[in-house]
């Protein structure tokens, strides 16, 4: 009867966390109703949530086939990660992010392209970061966006430090991360240049990079680490 029990709360939970998964999407890329990015946070965090307790209750079955619901949960987690900061970085309305990509022909002027991005783009370390702090010193920006931009730049791309390490076995290394990270960072960078959705600016690729290397360095000690990979139901052998 209990094993029995253990069944339906997991699949119900499951259930649940689709549902909640579809309507997440429908809200994410809706141009019809633009929801603020803590609303879409929660329900992420309410899949993230069931998920888990599904996963929790269905391996109390001893069920083997369920054994891996546990990297498949880390799975979707990545997945709609990676869609909520890609849409948050390059979309999302909210932030009026809504401009018309740069047409091929544009693109490909290259002339063109450098004189924009030396307009628009900022390459100087600290530039933006020293501005936002002398804004809010003289009272031109607010403690609320200047945490917003600082704060939020800072712990954009934590997850990756979480995500990384376990999904993809050859990123074992602190050095390795770095660089794959930075890659990404970057390249979202340029894509917001691209797609005028957005100026390339180093200041974001400094904060992105410091925040995300301090919470990797903090998770993936092996203390943290096998705590977490305990926490999550992750073997050594399935992670490494």
């Amino acid at each position: 009867m209990k094993n029995k029990l253990n069944y339906i709360i997991g699949i119900i939970s499951y259930i649940l966390a689709i549902l909640l998964i579809i309507y997440y999407l429908i809200l994410e890329f809706s141009i019809i109703n633009v929801t603020s990015p803590v609303n879409r946070l929660i329900i992420v965090t309410l899949v993230v949530i069931l998920m888990y307790l599904g996963f929790f209750f269905l391996r109390k079955t001893k069920n083997k086939m369920f054994l891996k619901l546990a990297r498949f949960n880390i799975i979707v987690w990545f997945i709609l990660y990676l869609i909520m900061i890609l849409n948050l970085t390059l979309f999302d309305k909210y932030f009026g992010r809504d401009y018309l990509v740069n047409s091929l022909q544009d693109i490909l002027d290259v002339e063109q392209m450098k004189r924009e991005f030396m307009i628009t783009a900022n390459i100087t370390p600290f530039r933006t970061i020293n501005n936002f702090y002398i804004g809010y010193q003289n009272g031109n920006v607010s403690l609320e966006y200047f945490l917003r931009n600082i704060v939020g730049n800072l712990i954009a791309f934590t997850p990756l430090a979480f995500f990384l390490p376990r999904l993809f076995k050859s990123i074992n290394k602190w050095y390795k991360f770095f660089i794959i990270t930075s890659i990404f960072i970057i390249g979202i960078e340029f894509c917001q240049f691209f797609m005028n959705s957005g100026a390339f600016d180093v200041d974001d690729y400094i904060l992105n990079i410091s925040g995300t290397m301090i919470i990797y360095i903090l998770i993936n000690n092996k203390f943290i680490r096998k705590l977490l990979d305990k926490i999550f139901f992750l073997n050594e052998e399935e992670v490494r």
